[in-house]
């Protein structure tokens, strides 16, 4: 007993001092940030409102999987391998950030195309299409800043700087929809996205340093960023087109605000609960790319995080299934406390054990192996389940089909995931 004790206490203290804590305690700040946003906003507007609000912001944010050609992902891969060396670093956030912001132009038309050409079905979503068209650059801006920290390791600067730009979102988006409604949500990302990465030139000195690198690199490293960026940027957005597809076609199929409005709230609490298995990625993910070649250990630190990720994630599971009516009725009000809403939430309950102990950790670490085709060929078999699930499933049994299907693809993903990384770290 005193030896477990032991074990616990230093594998705590080994936490603290490599940032872990600043990282998940940034991570449960900003969720229940988010989640007190998503909630005030849900009581400020009308569901009709909140309805049509839901589905625009749906669609940006599909078009939004392709901020930045996904330039992202491969800088941090990169950087993270070479977490030591500053000056390489800084040249090569300082070329993603101006081809990424270069091919968010062709993002800014293509949202002026679908708002003022395509017609949609839920009335009034195509003009905040239109206002929403140049937050893709904004974002990504911020985003970026969030890779340099993090590839460094610099985990405390990371928190503060994240939680201070969803705290300023939440303060922004709230008056905003005070005084302007749908729009003033939209006007108010702006202004904290703005806000936030104006603080982080002025108080984190080395940003300067990346505005101003050479921003010339090797042939071979260009390659690699436009290829691990390409590929996880189709992994990643198929990955994330689970809920967004569901909103998506029950907006063609069923096309009444009320209902999307239901699924959506729904949604919040399971999807809000992602950032348990993020955090724990956002700090794993530098350490595994770092000893990537060290399979063995790889291997060892794996299946620690599934032994208590996995308790963990069941004990929110369940808690969230039995407390269902109570959680609805009581944080979002009577409007959306009926049988189906509560169904929903619970069957999305039990997804998110498995989408957050198996799926989201083993295909994040399969890309520290730069195993990356191997994750296109699983998003897209996830990508055709969800979209024939959804479109078939939504048309027999309404909004449950949607979250039937989440669950299927989750199921799918989470056995190909796991299986194909414990076969690579076994492997000699």
């Amino acid at each position: 007993m005193k030896g477990l004790s032991i074990s616990i206490s230093v594998t705590i203290d080994k936490l603290r001092k490599t940032g872990f804590f600043h990282i998940f305690g940034g991570s449960v700040i900003n969720k229940a940030i988010s989640f007190l946003s998503s909630i005030v906003l849900v009581r400020l507007l009308t569901k009709g409102e909140y309805g049509i609000f839901t589905y625009a912001w749906n669609i940006y944010s599909i078009i939004l999987l392709f901020n930045g050609f996904g330039l992202e992902s491969s800088t941090l891969q990169l950087c993270s391998e070479h977490g030591d060396d500053c000056d390489y670093i800084n040249k090569i956030c300082r070329f993603s950030w101006i081809r990424g912001a270069q091919f968010d132009f062709l993002l800014i038309f293509v949202f002026f195309i679908v708002g003022l050409f395509i017609p949609l079905k839920i009335e009034g979503a195509d003009s905040l299409l239109c206002l929403l068209c140049c937050l893709p650059l904004f974002q990504y801006n911020f985003n970026l800043i969030i890779v340099y920290l993090r590839s460094q390791k610099r985990n405390r600067e990371y928190a503060v700087f994240s939680v201070a730009g969803t705290g300023m979102s939440f303060g922004f988006q709230v008056i905003g929809a005070i005084i302007f409604r749908q729009q003033g949500l939209i006007l108010g990302s702006y202004l904290s996205c703005a806000v936030a990465i104006i603080g982080a030139v002025i108080f984190i000195p080395d940003i300067k340093e990346v505005l101003t690198a050479d921003r010339t690199i090797e042939r071979e490293e260009r390659k690699a960023l436009y290829l691990i960026g390409a590929v996880s940027m189709v992994n990643n957005g198929i990955s994330q087109m689970l809920y967004l597809i569901d909103i998506f076609v029950l907006g063609i199929v069923v096309a009444e605000e009320t209902i999307l409005a239901s699924y959506k709230v729904a949604t919040i609490i399971p999807t809000a609960l992602t950032f348990i298995p993020v955090s724990f990625v956002t700090y794993l993910y530098p350490h595994f790319a770092e000893n990537r070649d060290n399979r063995k250990w790889c291997l060892q630190k794996y299946k620690q995080v599934l032994k208590y990720v996995g308790c963990f994630n069941a004990l929110i599971s369940i808690s969230l299934c039995v407390l269902a009516p109570f959680i609805i009725r009581f944080i979002f009000g009577i409007d959306y406390a009926d049988s189906e809403t509560i169904l929903i939430f619970r069957m999305l309950s039990i997804n998110y054990f498995f989408s957050g102990t198996f799926r989201t950790i083993a295909g994040n670490l399969l890309v520290t192996q730069r195993r990356l085709k191997y994750n296109t060929i699983v998003a897209v078999v996830s990508g055709l389940v969800n979209v024939l699930g959804d479109y078939i499933l939504i048309k027999i049994i309404g909004a449950r089909g949607a979250a039937l299907t989440t669950m299927l693809v989750v199921l799918i993903s989470s056995v190909m995931n796991v299986s194909y990384l414990l076969y690579v770290l076994k492997k000699k």
